[in-house]
């Protein structure tokens, strides 16, 4: 009895040996490569759509005004891409003070395919004069040709650098939010950023490459976004005359439901899609469900540039339903893309309806 015993004992400790050994590897690319270098490619025999062409005409509502010494040169080459792609109208975002007015000379030109929105003189937000000075420029880059306010953001610090902290809902910016009202003068306002660049930089996060680039989880004091989402509402409600354009879905791709309530709830709210193509194209029928149902409220944006692949990109996730792709001009993280495939009727309001409705409405 004593020997089976024995001899149990000692295949189990070689049974133990072995599958520790077997767990032993040796050093490999999985122990040198960084994540910000994985760029995987898919090897599914899937649907390969090539989108040259939108399929409706887009006004994409979303692009910075390029820097660069010569932007005359720069204006035809983005008024040539967006005639290959079927881009009809680009809303441009190009500052206040010299800025503006360098950007009003080169894209000024093409009033039928720029149209050149501002941005706000907030510097002296801590003085008393700072409402009237900030109404002033304005109304100097309107007289200019500006028929909109943005791209003005508030990510956690608030809206300007400086002594304290401005926010959107500070009773300091209500003149100017009402000015925006009576010029009718819409405003493109980025709230806070995804919500994963707030979370641990740690082994769960869903996002982490992206979020490493623009993190705030170590920053002290810095607001979530959840906070920030709170502070626009109450701009919202101060302000039912003033049209809010959200950029980014609002921040709000992981909680849909959220933003529909929001949309629910406030009238003068609506959303652009830019630079978020990859982080609904990983949910693809939660994603084109939500934008069926406020496809009157939601619009095409790109803020990626103005190369021919971005737009295609944009268009493929929109208007296919390929599978399992990865796009790296509109997407950091190397999820997979997959198109929404959305109804004709939504992809007009999406790339074009909505917008023309903002712009009518002024």
């Amino acid at each position: 009895m004593k020997t089976f015993l024995l001899t149990i004992l000692c295949s189990s400790i070689m049974f133990l040996s072995q599958a520790q050994q077997s767990k032993v590897r040796s050093p490999g690319l999985q122990d040198s490569l960084l994540l910000k270098d994985y760029r995987p490619q898919s090897i599914f025999s899937t649907p390969q759509t090539v989108v040259l062409k939108a399929k409706y005409p887009v006004v994409d509502m979303h692009m910075h005004a390029p820097q660069g010494s010569n932007l005359d040169s720069i204006a035809i080459v983005i008024l040539k891409n967006m005639d290959e792609v079927g881009i009809q109208k680009t809303i441009l975002f190009c500052g206040t003070g010299k800025s503006f007015d360098k950007n009003v000379a080169a894209f000024g030109k093409y009033p039928e395919r720029f149209e050149l929105w501002c941005g706000l003189d907030l510097s002296g937000f801590d003085k008393p004069c700072f409402s009237p000075t900030a109404i002033d420029e304005l109304a100097r880059c309107v007289k200019l040709g500006a028929k909109g306010v943005g791209e003005i953001s508030d990510k956690g610090r608030g809206l300007v650098q400086g002594a304290g902290i401005l926010r959107i809902d500070d009773p300091r910016m209500d003149p100017i939010l009402e000015k925006l009202a009576d010029l009718k003068l819409p405003i493109n306002f980025h709230c806070g950023d995804p919500r994963w660049m707030y979370e641990p930089m740690d082994a769960h996060n869903d996002l982490l490459f992206e979020s490493y680039i623009f993190q705030f989880d170590h920053q002290k004091g810095m607001p979530e976004l959840a906070e920030l989402v709170v502070v626009l509402e109450r701009a919202l409600r101060k302000h039912p005359r003033t049209n809010f354009i959200a950029c980014h879905f609002l921040n709000l791709t992981h909680d849909l439901d959220h933003l529909g309530r929001m949309l629910d709830k406030y009238r003068n709210l609506f959303v652009d899609v830019s630079a978020r193509e990859c982080y609904v194209a990983g949910i693809p029928r939660f994603a084109k469900e939500f934008i069926e149902k406020y496809a009157d409220r939601i619009m095409y944006g790109t803020d990626e540039g103005y190369s021919l692949t971005m737009y295609r990109n944009t268009f493929r996730v929109w208007e296919t339903t390929d599978e399992h792709f990865y796009a790296w001009d509109v997407s950091n993280t190397p999820w997979p893309l997959s198109g929404l495939g959305l109804s004709d009727e939504t992809l007009k309001r999406l790339y074009r309806d909505n917008a023309l409705q903002i712009l009518k409405n002024r």
